[in-house]
């Protein structure tokens, strides 16, 4: 028999992963007399380091983990503070320690953490408990009832056990169902992405399998690079043409590996069972195969074209999607818990405004706008450079333009929250907007530069977080508490390094690509990067020589960059191909 419950929830939330969990502990936090729902199928106890993927997070998400949701003590406590991510370039059948690696040192001021998804959802569940909040364990979501004259919602669950079906009423209904995306499909707002599309398989390892060991003992300078084996403790990624594979550490005892492919370099059939995966990683990274000979997996898990997007995942007619039921986008950055964080925080935010009689369909159209368009530009720009992700130069350039873009431009939106109010992010967007077209003239170079590359530049090891204009750009940035004055006082700033960075990696593509053309650059260098191009034929035309701002000096950064790079022996150039790339990107 099918009952309706008579008890109506202030908040519903269909599923009680990661997105789930930390949003029901996030709305209590904000709105203490909520009554909230949580209902999942799986039961307590949940197993550990075996059963989701999403085990990195960065700064972003850290952020939101630590500060906002008040969990810093726990994360200190029970898993590990991450060593940033890393990346290994290079020939990938040669000696490991002579991999280009570009990474940390030394653990950064602000912390983010590697995670153990299972540890952390099930502490998550009892401390929500702790809290008041009610949760509903080993029943499915069957259905939910969208009520369009302002009565509550229903959500439709049946028992797992007994099969009994009854109905919940609430206010709110939050669909955390992950890549079931119930509300979505129900809707018609599913939107798979167009143009490329990646995979992924992964498995986990009993043990702790650091990099470290990788190299031999004998080589004491690169174990002195990052002192105390503390490869261990970062996101690690071993680079190829088209591809990454990952090493991540799970507290207490054991790692994450996983293999992510563009489909058009690498057909996902190449490692889809882990039989499979065993082979391509033998004939592609054998140095990881070896390392990983005779271990025994304890899962294995698949993911085909994972990245998708949504037409909307948040109403005022008092719905919303978070986690993987709204968006997900590529995981090269570790992105994930950040998705989460400002899907969280924008729900929360939309309750709160209900509660008080204040939500407009103007709110959160702004909310389906910022939510779905970070997701979207954040995917574009990480998928278009997988096919020249074994490019160690040019590679290394994307990363410090994305990593300073990053901790520019959406860091201090998560630390300050200002994404919530649209008048403050209008006057922020007057500021930043010339970055996004400055942004696409880089994309197209590097494409370019990936495409014509005789590979003339090459590094051993970059620190990035010993480039001291990066260094004090992340240290400004990553701050709370900071009023509408100081964060456009912030963007100018920002806006005026990235000018700057987009003028040296221009002088570094030049210099690998056609360094013959350095001298047409005349001295003082300052440039119109809006208009960079490796083309000299149209650096005249396109207003390269007319630059918008004021000359500033350029040496520093310069000498900063560059001495990072050293140039290979002639012998060990390659010829480049005959046709630059053609960057396709979303409109």
């Amino acid at each position: 028999m099918n009952r309706v419950e008579t008890t109506v929830y202030d908040v519903a939330i269909c599923g009680a992963g990661l997105a789930g969990l930390t949003l029901a502990r996030q709305i209590k936090r904000a709105l203490p007399h909520a009554s909230i729902l949580l209902m999942d199928r799986l039961t307590r106890p949940l197993p550990t380091a075996a059963f989701k993927v999403g085990e990195s997070s960065v700064e972003i998400g850290a952020h939101y983990l630590g500060e906002k949701l008040g969990l810093s003590e726990y994360f200190d406590r029970s898993h590990f503070h991450k060593l940033g991510l890393r990346y290994f370039f290079g020939d990938t059948h040669g000696s490991f320690e002579k991999r280009p690696e570009f990474g940390l040192s030394h653990f950064p001021k602000v912390n983010s953490y590697q995670m153990d998804r299972g540890v952390l959802e099930s502490d998550l569940r009892q401390m929500n408990a702790d809290m008041g909040i009610e949760l509903m364990e080993g029943v499915g979501v069957q259905d939910i009832l969208l009520s369009e004259d302002g009565t509550p919602h229903q959500v439709v669950v049946q028992n797992r056990e007994n099969r009994q079906v009854r109905h919940i009423q609430a206010r709110w209904v939050v669909d955390a169902t992950g890549r079931r995306r119930l509300l979505q499909k129900k809707l018609g707002l599913a939107r798979e992405r167009t143009g490329p599309q990646c995979s992924a398989s992964w498995f986990r390892y009993e043990g702790q399998l650091n990099l470290d060991d990788m190299a031999g003992p004998d080589q004491a300078e690169w174990h002195a690079r990052v002192p105390d084996r503390k490869r261990y403790f970062s996101t690690n990624h071993l680079m190829g043409p088209g591809y990454w594979v990952w090493f991540i550490p799970l507290a207490p005892d054991s790692t994450s590996v996983g293999i992510v492919t563009h489909t058009d370099v690498v057909p996902f059939k190449e490692h889809n069972t882990f039989e499979r995966s065993m082979q391509w990683l033998r004939t592609n990274e054998p140095a990881v195969a070896d390392f990983l000979e005779g271990r025994e997996p304890l899962d294995f898990k698949v993911m085909r074209h994972y990245s998708h997007t949504s037409r909307q995942v948040f109403s005022e007619q008092r719905w919303a999607c978070v986690g993987e039921s709204g968006v997900f986008a590529d995981p090269f950055y570790s992105p994930g818990t950040d998705m989460i964080g400002f899907a969280n925080t924008i729900t929360t935010e939309m309750i709160r405004l209900d509660f008080e009689g204040e939500l407009t369909a103007k709110q959160v159209s702004g909310y389906n706008q910022f939510l779905i368009g970070f997701n979207d530009s954040l995917t574009d720009n990480i998928q278009f450079g997988y096919p020249f992700f074994g490019h160690a130069t040019v590679s290394a350039a994307k990363l410090l333009w994305d990593f300073t873009a990053a901790w520019s431009f959406v860091c201090p939106q998560m630390f300050n929250s200002f994404y919530l109010d649209a008048e403050k992010s209008a006057q922020v967007r007057s500021v930043t907007a010339p970055y996004f077209f400055l942004a696409r003239r880089l994309q197209q170079m590097l494409a370019d530069w990936a495409a014509l590359s005789p590979g003339r530049l090459t590094f051993e090891f970059i620190d990035y977080l010993s480039l001291e204009f990066l260094h004090k750009l992340r240290q400004r940035n990553l701050q709370t508490g900071k009023n509408l004055a100081e964060l456009l006082a912030d963007q100018e700033e920002n806006m005026a390094r990235v000018e700057e960075l987009a003028q040296v990696l221009f002088l570094l593509a030049v210099e690998d690509v056609m360094p013959e053309f350095l001298d047409r650059i005349p001295e003082p260098i300052w440039l119109n990067p809006w208009a960079m191009s490796l083309k000299p034929e149209r650096w005249e035309k396109d207003g390269l020589f007319r630059p918008k701002s004021q000359p500033r000096d350029l040496s520093e950064m310069r000498q900063q960059i560059r001495s990072m790079f050293k140039l290979k022996e002639t012998s060990s150039m390659t010829s480049p191909v005959e046709e630059p790339l053609e960057l396709v990107t979303a409109e």
